[in-house]
């Protein structure tokens, strides 16, 4: 029994050390500085940063840690390009194409990406949205072991590398870009 417990306790140890690594992402960084995503005074720990092995691989993508039904904000001001709020499934085997999510268009082109919110939690639908307005209530849709909010901002709505921007925030500590394993606070 003892053996058991410690191959399973040495299991674990690497498959953290594994995922704790991350994996190479994109050299473009925003010049713009980004509010958090979430309501001001409150603090939520990234669970997975810029290349976490587990889904975001290459990906310049946030996962912030928030139960369902957190209201989500705005990051930075735009115009509501796409969204889709119909989906009630989610899990670990479920197709990322369930997630419902909200896309804004930015001034200069690039899109902030809002993903996993909750069935009909999409508030703002269409036209021009200000950077801290309410967009919706995170959940946990399509691909998600737990609620929480995917971010990206991205140039163009792809998947390769390139499309992804890394972003800095404003925090309580000052301008930061995000890490995996660190809780942050929006300032008042």
């Amino acid at each position: 029994m003892k053996v058991l417990l410690l191959v399973f306790l040495v299991a674990v140890l690497l498959a953290l050390l594994h995922f704790s690594r991350g994996s190479e992402v994109t050299s473009n960084l925003d010049s713009y500085i980004y509010d958090l995503p979430f309501k001001a005074g409150t603090s939520h720990k990234v669970v997975q940063g810029y290349g976490g092995l587990f889904s975001h691989k290459n990906k310049a993508a946030l996962d912030f840690a928030i139960s369902e039904g957190t209201p989500v904000y705005a990051a930075r001001g735009g115009t509501v390009y796409r969204y889709k709020d119909e989906s009630d499934e989610g899990g670990p085997f479920v197709s990322e194409r369930k997630a419902n999510y909200v896309i804004i268009q930015h001034g200069d082109g690039s899109f902030g990406c809002y993903w996993h919110l909750k069935q009909y939690g999409v508030v703002t639908k269409e036209g021009f949205v200000s950077k801290g307005q309410l967009i919706g209530y995170s959940g946990q849709t399509g691909f998600a072991l737990w609620p929480h909010l995917h971010f990206t901002i991205k140039r163009k709505l792809s998947c390769d590398k390139e499309s992804f921007v890394r972003t800095r925030f404003r925090t309580t500590k000052g301008i930061e870009l995000l890490n995996a394993g660190e809780t942050y606070e929006k300032p008042l």
